[in-house]
Order: C-alpha cells, then sequence, then structure tokens
C-alpha cells in the first residue's frame, strides 16, 4: 500500500477506538470519521481507475469503500434518506471490483431487505 493511503487507515482506525467524550466531541468525531473515510474512498477509487489490474491497489479500493459504505450507513450524522441509499450504492460499486466481498455483499443484501420488508421501492 502506498505511504499516502497508511494515513488515513490509522486516522479512520484511531477515531473509531476513541472512548471517551473527553478525547473527541461526539459529533466532531463522527464528522471527521466521515470525512477520512471518504477522502481515502476518493483516494483509492483514483489509484484503482488508474491502475484496475493492480491487485494491492484494487483491494484497497474496494476496502475503502466499504468501510465508507459502512461508516456512511452507521452515521447518526446523516438521515436515513440520505444513508442507505449512498451505503447502498458504495456497497454495489465494491462488488463491481469484487463480487465475492462477503461485508459488502451482506450488507447490501440487509439494506436491500429492509427496503423491501417496508414496502419501499429499492433505491437505484
Amino acid at each position: 500500500m502506498r505511504k499516502s493511503l497508511v494515513i488515513p487507515f490509522l486516522l479512520i482506525a484511531s477515531l473509531a477506538s476513541a472512548q471517551t467524550a473527553g478525547q473527541v466531541d461526539e459529533a466532531k468525531k463522527n464528522r471527521q470519521l466521515l470525512t477520512a473515510a471518504e477522502n481515502l474512498y476518493t483516494k483509492t477509487k483514483a489509484a484503482f481507475t488508474k491502475k484496475p489490474k493492480d491487485a494491492k491497489i484494487k483491494k484497497s479500493y474496494v476496502d475503502a469503500t466499504v468501510s465508507f459504505g459502512t461508516i456512511t450507513m452507521n452515521s447518526p450524522l446523516l438521515g436515513p434518506k440520505e444513508k442507505y441509499p449512498k451505503a447502498l450504492n458504495l456497497y454495489r460499486e465494491a462488488l463491481k471490483a469484487d463480487p465475492k466481498n462477503e461485508i459488502a455483499l451482506a450488507n447490501k443484501d440487509m439494506i436491500e431487505k429492509i427496503y423491501k420488508s417496508m414496502g419501499r421501492p429499492i433505491p437505484k
């Protein structure tokens, strides 16, 4: 993995591990986590677009896309009408690159089942 991609991964890990409100305000932590995940996704997507056959870059891109999808899906900062369609699209994007990614597949299926159970159309 390139050096420029390691720092955002570490930032995401350190922000996710912050335990007390005294360390970082909760809303600020959630905003930083979303921003870091989105930045990592953007960087890895650009790298993957340039070198789609590079296995390491592909894995970094898929991992960043799934991570961003999961952080988006679980974010208390976003409303359901924003976070679920966005997360669903990110999982679909990851599955285009790696159709066997278990996390993306499970979360995509879960979101689609929830829409079906509510009698709502699944976002495109």
